[in-house]
């Protein structure tokens, strides 16, 4: 078998595997996988995080309270942005390059095992999971912080069974094809996550979605910790980031400061404080940690007045239009400026929609991501035409990178620059302007 020696000749080895492959292993697999690398994952320090939208960001404040309480942490994360590092995180920073070659080394040695053992290749996503496990082994910390990719009850991830805490973000309508076509039938799915006795902290926003979370908490004898804006007073928004005062399902008062110009961010800073408070995390560490969060591309401002979001989904792309509306122009006269690129299986029409209702953008600029799921120009033209009423306020360039430039050249002082609808967007402006992804 041939070794590979380079993160770039690993990754092109990952990424010839198909990504949303329908032959998955079961979990019973997933966890003879973990036998066979002897890589079992020490599921009572585990925090696991489902959910169509916010789950990075709720990983990454639970990353940063626990660092402040003291703790090391795995994170396991997904998409990435610029380069599939940025799924692993030890104690918040990237793994290095050399740990992660080696992990790959040892799951692509063991794939003829897996074989005999009548399993195939692990799919793309199965495949990163395994390298984690396999991290966490030669690396090990106190707490693990585990991320779904698509789904959650047959999600790799999922081949745990007793984690620590279990948590779900909102729910939306996104991956329908893989999920369901309802709130109701894509819930079920994150619901999968839920196991006997292991409290659960959930997104109440939604009363369909929440619904299935008690229905499927009371059948396991969870202990439910619901989380909606009811529990957040006092809110305050500025373009540095959000405040604002909350209080736990527990009575716990707490002062917030999320350094991300977003209010959606407040229901999944609560989030992560429920679940640092049921594992008896200090108040200061939580308030401490959640300040101190990094999340990219999560209304991450890069430049003065120039803001990134990996809203990607009609409810992803609600909540960046009215986090975006929720900012005042540094300048008396400025414009707020939209780039905007989709994948074509997303509902661009509805996102585009809302963009104009909520948002208000004074010049939208619209570019083609550069990956085999984007959607066409020309036809991204005519949709936006027909929702904002005519070309006057269009732009239309051809990739990423050069639309960027043309936006940040019509920027005046006072204007503000949004980049929203596509986390490839974000991750091919991010490489553009800062290589290393950092």
């Amino acid at each position: 078998m041939q070794k590979m020696n380079s993160v770039e000749a690993c990754e092109e080895y990952i990424n010839s595997i198909p990504r949303f492959s329908k032959i998955k292993h079961d979990m019973a697999d997933l966890r003879e996988m973990l036998r066979m690398l002897d890589a079992a994952v020490p599921q009572e320090k585990v925090i696991h995080v489902a959910g169509t939208n916010g789950k990075g960001s709720v990983c990454a404040f639970l990353s940063s309270i626990l660092g402040k309480a003291g703790y090391s942490t795995a994170l396991f994360t997904s998409p990435h942005l610029v380069t599939v590092r940025e799924r692993f995180r030890f104690d918040g920073k990237m793994i290095p390059e050399e740990e992660f070659v080696s992990a790959f080394g040892k799951v692509h040695a063991a794939e003829d095992s897996f074989a005999r053992k009548g399993m195939t290749i692990p799919t793309y996503f199965e495949y990163l999971f395994l390298m984690f496990a396999v991290m966490v082994k030669e690396h090990p910390t106190d707490f693990i912080i585990l991320e779904t990719g698509l789904g959650g009850r047959l999600d790799a991830t999922n081949c745990l069974e007793k984690p620590r805490v279990c948590a779900i973000t909102s729910i939306s309508l996104d991956h329908m094809q893989y999920l369901g076509d309802t709130v109701t039938a894509i819930a079920g799915e994150k619901a999968g996550i839920i196991k006997e006795g292991v409290p659960l902290v959930y997104d109440n926003t939604d009363e369909e979605a929440s619904a299935v979370f008690r229905r499927t908490a009371a059948e396991k004898g969870c202990a439910a910790y619901p989380v909606d804006r009811s529990l957040t007073r006092e809110l305050k928004v500025s373009t540095r980031g959000i405040s604002f005062n909350g209080k736990t399902n527990r009575g716990e008062e707490l002062s917030l400061c999320v350094p991300f110009p977003a209010p959606y961010q407040a229901v999944n800073a609560m989030i992560a404080a429920e679940c640092a408070g049921i594992l008896g995390i200090l108040r200061g560490a939580v308030q401490d940690g959640i300040a101190a969060a990094k999340w990219p591309g999560r209304m991450e401002e890069i430049l003065p007045g120039v803001f990134l979001d990996g809203g990607h989904n009609e409810g992803g792309i609600r909540a960046f239009a009215e986090a975006a509306a929720c900012m005042d122009t540094p300048g008396e006269n400025g414009k707020k400026l939209l780039l905007f690129a989709v994948s074509s299986d997303k509902e661009y029409g509805k996102m585009l929609t809302l963009l104009r209702d909520i948002m208000k953008p004074d010049r939208v600029y619209l570019t083609k991501l550069g990956t085999e799921r984007a959607l066409d120009t020309e036809i991204l033209r005519q949709a936006a035409a027909g929702i904002f009423g005519g070309d006057k306020n269009l732009c239309v360039i051809p990739d990423a990178a050069s639309a960027m430039r043309t936006a940040l050249a019509d920027k005046e002082k006072g204007d503000l620059l949004f980049c929203a609808g596509s986390l490839y967007l974000i991750g091919e402006i991010k490489s553009a302007m800062q290589p290393d992804g950092e």
